[in-house]
């Protein structure tokens, strides 16, 4: 929940002070994946699971 916050303090300053929007929604995404490991609609596991069944990673 902290760094979901910490996240959501980066996008609050990030507009204030005219920030690219790209980077702002990078921070928008991070929040949304803390949020959902809290809630447990996205989990890590889910995330790497899907990352190594589509690309061959380390071989």
């Amino acid at each position: 929940l902290v760094k979901a916050l910490e996240a959501v303090r980066r996008v609050k300053e990030g507009l204030e002070i005219g920030i690219s929007s790209d980077f702002i929604s990078q921070d928008i995404r991070e929040c949304m994946f803390y949020l959902g490991e809290i809630t447990g609609q996205i989990s890590t596991d889910e995330i790497l699971g899907n990352i190594f069944s589509k690309f061959c990673i380390g071989k």
